[in-house]
């Protein structure tokens, strides 16, 4: 039984201690009582009932509940008859529920998941042009038809499905993985060289080597061609593929001036609230401009919850602008030496990611104010880099 469904239609809580709970569940099985999910706290146990099934079991028990047991009664109904609510009061919380039960026929929220070369915003473009778009109204909609119409457009998408859960539609994709299939439909390359180096050794997938294995190259020179000539067939443009691995030689530097301007804030601040619904906004707090020169905007989402379980497509929307003054500093040789390395390390990370580290030497100077950190690599790594062999279109 939903919480929803709970709330609406009423039912009972029955809470029995555990030293009873089997024979509480015999009875319940044996009369074929449905109830819900079965919870424990503090040696307590929970079971929901409906109204009808509550009525039934305390006829099994004589009327009386067992000594232990505990029955409460939940939903619209229980809270009409705790709180004395009148008519009026009534009527309009049932419109309200009314209200909600119908707008879950409706699309609220899309959540994409599985996707990684194709951005979520190029999905919900997709599914728009079929009319899946928040606001759309679900029963209307043939979710199998758009997966497989959309699984058809492009061949990026091998496999697609759309799953509504209440208002939340979780859209789940694979994207098209096979690698024979994207190496024959892209378009031609060469692989040239990324770096002035000598070959250790190639790894060639895909065109014609036009280097060996202890070889000089320049950055720019061509390792791979993908212009393939065939006495047979001609002349024929592929996708040059594959590793080419060269011993180079790598510089990175880092400048840290010792006279530096940080962000302080000055503890001014201006919060602006807005509800969003969709894609409208309706703004809670006066037009007022930012009256701050230099500032920091951080914005927070939150989603708003029925029942703290039923998803409703409105947000409250939180701006803060922060007020920061730029404020002079001199840092010590130790803190920008920190700095400098940290630099390095962050221009050197993704590009040493896979190398094979043979040497690694560092130097320091300091002048004019400034601290000059130098890092050289002597390294093997993979030097090819793709690039596209222009062709005249037709």
């Amino acid at each position: 039984m939903s919480k929803l469904s709970r709330f609406v239609l009423g039912a009972y809580l029955l809470t029995v201690p555990k030293e009873t709970l089997k024979n509480v569940m015999n009875t319940l099985i044996t009369s074929g009582i449905p109830f819900g999910k079965t919870k424990e706290k503090n040696g307590f146990y929970t079971l929901c009932l409906t109204i009808r099934g509550y009525k039934e079991y305390l006829q099994k028990c004589g009327g009386v509940l067992i000594f232990g047991e505990k029955a409460e009664a939940v939903g619209i109904l229980a809270v009409i008859s705790r709180y004395k609510i009148r008519f009026g009061m009534f009527a309009g919380a049932l419109l309200f529920i009314l209200s909600v039960f119908l707008s879950s026929l409706f699309v609220w929220d899309i959540n994409i998941v599985g996707n990684v070369n194709i951005t979520e915003a190029e999905i919900l473009e997709r599914l728009d042009a079929y009319g899946f778009r928040l606001g759309a109204f679900s029963p209307r909609l043939d979710t199998q038809d758009i997966c497989s119409r959309i699984i058809l457009e492009k061949g990026d998408i091998s496999f697609m499905s759309i799953n509504m859960k209440g208002t939340v539609a979780t859209v789940v994709i694979h994207e098209s993985d096979d690698e024979e299939s994207a190496a024959e439909n892209s378009a031609p390359s060469n692989l040239i060289s990324k770096y002035d180096a000598q070959i250790e050794r190639l790894e060639v997938e895909g065109g014609v080597s036009e280097v060996k294995a202890l070889q000089t190259v320049k950055k720019g020179e061509l390792l791979v061609s993908g212009i393939i000539d065939s006495n047979a067939l001609g002349y024929r443009l592929v996708r040059a593929r594959g590793k080419v691995l060269g011993r180079v030689t790598l510089f990175f530097k880092s400048e840290i001036p010792l006279e530096q301007t940080e962000k302080k804030p000055t503890g001014e601040q201006i919060v602006k609230k807005n509800i969003k619904f969709f894609s409208k906004n309706l703004n809670l707090s006066k037009n007022v401009d930012i009256p701050y020169e230099k500032y920091d905007t951080i914005v927070n989402e939150k989603k708003l919850f029925l029942l703290g379980t039923i998803e409703l497509p409105v947000f409250i929307v939180i701006r803060k602008y922060t007020e920061y003054e730029q404020t002079p500093v001199t840092l010590s040789r130790d803190e920008a030496y920190k700095r400098a390395l940290a630099e390095i390390e962050s221009q050197s990370k993704d590009i040493l990611a896979d190398a094979e580290i043979l040497s690694r030497s560092m130097s320091l100077e300091e002048g004019d104010g400034v601290l000059r950190l130098s890092m050289e690599v002597e390294c093997i790594l993979d030097i090819a880099q793709e690039v596209k062999i222009e062709t005249a279109r037709r």
